[in-house]
C-alpha cells in the first residue's frame, strides 16, 4: 500500500536468537511475499543475538543507511515477544503496538508496561468470526488508556482494528501515523524526541564499549576466577561481583 503511493519503504525485521544455540529463524522475506519482490522495498531480517528490547544491536546504523540510501519509510518489526518491545521505542518517531483478540492475550496485554510507550495500539485479525472479539479487544485496551499517563500531552493514543489479510483498517493507520507526525513536527516534540533518543543511543554505544573493554582487560581474568569460586561455593555471587568491580576501580589486578 506505501509503495502504491510513491513510498520508498525498508523493513528492518528482528528475529528472536535462540539463547542455546544462538541461531534464529529469518524467515521474514517468505512470510513477505509480494513486499519481497517490490522493486521500491527493501527487506533485511537481522538476529537479535544478545542484545535485549526487540531489536537488534546494529538496526540504528541500519535505519541511517536506509535513510541515505533513499527510503523514506522505515518499519522496525521487532521480536515480538510482549514486554521486552522497549528499547525499539527509543529509536522510532511511531510505536505502534500490534496486538490480536481471541488468543487469550487481552488482559496481559493491557498489564504490559509496553503499552505507555504506544502511540497507537492496532488490533489485527479482524476478519471473519473474530471481528467481534477485535472489537471487544479495542475497547479493553481504549479503556486502558485512560488508566494510564500519556507519553505526550499532546497526543492520545489511538486504539484500531485491522485484517492483514483483507488489508481493511490500513489506510486508517497511516492516517493516524500521518497526523502524529504532523502534531509532533508542529509542537516541536518530534525535533526534541530525537534528541533525546541520541542521548540514549550515545548511552547505549558507551555501555557497549565499555562491556568490551572489560571483557579484553586484566579484569576478564578475575571474573573468570571469581566464577570458579562461585560455582565450587567457596564464594556467594554479591562478594564475587564486588571484588571484580574492586579490580575496575583501580585497586588490583
Amino acid at each position: 500500500m506505501l509503495t502504491q503511493k510513491g513510498y520508498r519503504v525498508a523493513v528492518l525485521a528482528v528475529d528472536p536468537s535462540s539463547p542455546k544455540t544462538g541461531g534464529s529463524i529469518m524467515a521474514d522475506k517468505t512470510r513477505m511475499e509480494k513486499l519481497s519482490a517490490n522493486e521500491n522495498a527493501f527487506i533485511r531480517p537481522s538476529p537479535s543475538g544478545k542484545t535485549l528490547g526487540g531489536v537488534a544491536r546494529k538496526t540504528r546504523e541500519t535505519m541511517l543507511l536506509c535513510e541515505a540510501a533513499g527510503f523514506n519509510v522505515i518499519i522496525i518489526e521487532t521480536v515480538g515477544v510482549g514486554q521486552s518491545e522497549v528499547t525499539v521505542a527509543s529509536m522510532v518517531d511511531f510505536f505502534l503496538v500490534l496486538m490480536i483478540a481471541g488468543g487469550g492475550d487481552e488482559l496481559q496485554g493491557i498489564k504490559k508496561g509496553v503499552l505507555e510507550l504506544a502511540d497507537a495500539v492496532a488490533i489485527n485479525k479482524a476478519d471473519g468470526h473474530n471481528v467481534e472479539r477485535a472489537e471487544i479487544a479495542r475497547r479493553q485496551y481504549e479503556t486502558a488508556f485512560h488508566l494510564l499517563s500519556p507519553a505526550c500531552l499532546s497526543w492520545s493514543p489511538p486504539v484500531v482494528t485491522c485484517s492483514s489479510i483483507k488489508t481493511d483498517g490500513l489506510d486508517n493507520i497511516l492516517k493516524i501515523i500521518l497526523d502524529h507526525r504532523e502534531k509532533m513536527t508542529a509542537g516541536g516534540e518530534l525535533q526534541k524526541k530525537r534528541k533525546e533518543q541520541d542521548r540514549e543511543w550515545l548511552k547505549f554505544m558507551v555501555r557497549e564499549g565499555v562491556q568490551e573493554w572489560f571483557y579484553n582487560s586484566p579484569a576478564a581474568g578475575v571474573l573468570a576466577d571469581s566464577l570458579r569460586e562461585v560455582e565450587t561455593g567457596l564464594t556467594t555471587p554479591t562478594t564475587a561481583a564486588a571484588k571484580v568491580l574492586d579490580c575496575l576501580k583501580g585497586r588490583k589486578f
